[in-house]
Parts: structure tokens; C-alpha cells; sequence
């Protein structure tokens, strides 16, 4: 009889064993999974904080700083809702709270004349990544699909306006120097990027692109005059006298 109860507690331990294991392995799967979820909102939020840091001289709208100041603090308070004791949460929210509070003012210095080519790519660069965020599916916030296509369609415009001045310049300048196969390069740039831009029919795009066309027009009619000229004036020195 002693036997059977040996061999029954031994059993219920061995049961009592198999049960604690069992809810370990799915607590340790949970918050692997946590652990998981974690990165992935750690990642996107690490790139979110990027681009809004280098959107500075950008002369984004307050109200798109504001959405992305807004989405900054939502993941963190996801980030937050799965793991409370994450390390360094809480600073982490006061900050972003912080910076949702301050006052959004334009930078007066982000609105002076591009003069470098690669401060304008970085600046385009910068530009696109954001669209490409304002059109990405995966919000923590809450946003309105309409809000976030004004957004996208107020950052393409903002890409053109910047190509448009700074190809426009560099145009006036080659014509001056009388490069004006440079000019028209130049031109020719500023037409296919507002072709391609997403927003052909947005008037200031359609204003800017009758410009273009209006001074590609003017040059070529320049070339045109320079050519013949020369042709004339070598005809003339090879009739005979």
C-alpha cells in the first residue's frame, strides 16, 4: 500500500513538474515575442527620430512636425503598454512630451538660398523619406488618411519648389556666363522633375513649369540666333573680295 502512495506522489510531482515547466516555456515564449515586438517599434522609432532630426532645415509645416512628434510618443507608449519596465521608458516619454509641448517655429535660417548641389540632394533626399513615411500603412498614432495624402502632396511640392529655384538659378547664372548648353540642361532638369512629381497638376507646379518652358524657349531662340550668326559671318569670309 506504502508502494502505491510513493509511486502516487512521485507521479503527481512528476505531473506538478510538467505543469510548471509547461507554463514557463509559454511565459518565456510570450516574452520573447515582447521582446520582438519591442525591437521592431525600437527600430522604426530610432528612424523616426532620425528624420525628424535632419527635417530641421527642411521647412517642413508645423503640423507635419507635429504628426511625427505625435507618432514618436504613440510608439513609445506601445513600447511602454508591453514592457513597463523597459529601460529608460519613462525619460524617454517625458522627452517626447517635451518636444510635443514646445512651440513648433520655422527656422529662419532653413529658408536661405540653396548654393550647393549636395546640400540640395541631402536636403531632396530628406524630403522623399518623409514622403515615403507620410504613405506608409504602419501608424501607432491616430491620423486620417486625408490628412496624411495633403501632407504627401505638400512635401512633393516642396521638393519641386526647391529643385525649381535652385536649377532656375544655376540656369541664370550659366546664361550670364553664356554656357547656355548648361542653361539648358538645367532646364530640362527642372521640366522632368515636375513631370515626374506625383503632383503635374497642382497650379504652383503648372506656373512653374510655363516658366521653364518659357526661358528653355528663350535660349534655344539664343542658340539659334548665335549659330546662324556664325554660319553667316563664315560664309562671308569665304566669299572671295
Amino acid at each position: 500500500m506504502e508502494e502505491y502512495q510513493v509511486i502516487a506522489v512521485i507521479g503527481g510531482l512528476i505531473l506538478l513538474t510538467l505543469f510548471f515547466s509547461s507554463v514557463a516555456d509559454v511565459y518565456e515564449q510570450r516574452q520573447c515575442e515582447n521582446r520582438i515586438k519591442i525591437l521592431r517599434i525600437k527600430r522604426g522609432l530610432d528612424e523616426l527620430s532620425d528624420l525628424l532630426d535632419r527635417l530641421k532645415d527642411c521647412d517642413i509645416a508645423n503640423d507635419i512636425r507635429d504628426l511625427l512628434l505625435n507618432e514618436i510618443m504613440a510608439r513609445l507608449q506601445t513600447i511602454q503598454s508591453i514592457d513597463r519596465h523597459f529601460r529608460g521608458i519613462q525619460a524617454l516619454i517625458a522627452a517626447a512630451g517635451d518636444g510635443t509641448k514646445q512651440e513648433s517655429t520655422p527656422d529662419k535660417q532653413s529658408a536661405a538660398k540653396i548654393t550647393d548641389e549636395s546640400e540640395l540632394n541631402k536636403k531632396l533626399v530628406t524630403l522623399r523619406r518623409l514622403d515615403k513615411q507620410l504613405n506608409s500603412t504602419r501608424w501607432y498614432s491616430v491620423v486620417k488618411p486625408d490628412q496624411l495624402q495633403k501632407f504627401s502632396q505638400d512635401v512633393k511640392l516642396l521638393r519641386c519648389e526647391k529643385i525649381f529655384l535652385f536649377y532656375s538659378d544655376k540656369a541664370r547664372s550659366a546664361t550670364e556666363q553664356e554656357n547656355l548648353l548648361a542653361a539648358k540642361e538645367h532646364y530640362y532638369y527642372i521640366i522632368h522633375a515636375l513631370k515626374y512629381s506625383g503632383i503635374s497638376s497642382n497650379p504652383r507646379i503648372i506656373e512653374w513649369q510655363e516658366q521653364t518652358e518659357f526661358m528653355l524657349n528663350q535660349i534655344s531662340q539664343q542658340v539659334a540666333d548665335n549659330l546662324k550668326k556664325t554660319v553667316t559671318e563664315r560664309l562671308a569670309g569665304d566669299m572671295p573680295e
